[in-house]
């Protein structure tokens, strides 16, 4: 705490007159520096460290690594829905190949076009389940395609994840945009012919 000292008595000077010396205060600063240190522990310990929002990256295993089997797999043309950015922020969508239901729309309608393709049947597939008990099962398991086009805006494909992790889309992929697409989105294109 405060601590005065008061030195000596006084001596006489030279003129005859009692001189008194000045008195020093000193604090002792030890207590406020344990009371500082009890509040940085406090407040590190407590402290919630932010956890930075990353979203999941599955990638496919390596082909080496895969069975025979699991290169010859049929996926059912109605569980993917293909996203098409675009320039000027527009989406395309179109459902299936063989006979294409191809839409237009912005971001504002993209929530809706991909929660109606992940509701499109009732019994969705749990997270997990296998190909060959999807098949036994029949759920739903709805797989989406993203294709941006080389005008189309990087921040357009985060808008188009982060709506596809807000409706619960699990399986989702980006790709190139081909030829194909361009055949599609005219309605030019014929499957017997063009497929490949």
């Amino acid at each position: 705490m405060a601590d005065v000292d008061s030195g000596g008595g006084g001596g006489r000077g030279k003129k005859g007159g009692s001189k008194t010396k000045k008195k020093s205060t000193r604090i002792d600063m030890t207590a406020m520096v344990d009371v500082a240190f009890l509040l940085l522990t406090f407040f590190v310990l407590t402290a919630t460290m932010s956890n930075s929002a990353v979203m999941d990256l599955t990638m496919p295993p390596k082909k080496e690594d895969l069975k025979p089997e699991d290169l010859k797999a049929d996926v059912e043309e109605t569980k993917i829905l293909t996203i098409i950015l675009d320039e000027n922020d527009m989406v395309r969508t179109y459902w299936k190949v063989t006979d294409p239901v191809v839409d237009s729309t912005d971001f504002k309608g993209l929530r809706e076009k991909l929660a109606a393709h992940v509701n499109r049947k009732p019994n969705r597939c749990p997270k997990g389940t296998k190909q060959e008990e999807m098949k036994a099962s029949g759920c739903w398991d709805p797989i989406f395609v993203i294709k941006p086009r080389k005008k189309s805006r990087y921040k357009n494909l985060i808008d188009c994840l982060d709506e596809l992790a807000i409706v619960g889309a699990t399986k989702y992929a980006i790709t190139d945009f081909k030829e194909n697409d361009s055949l599609i989105l005219a309605g030019k294109f014929d499957y017997e012919r063009d497929a490949k």
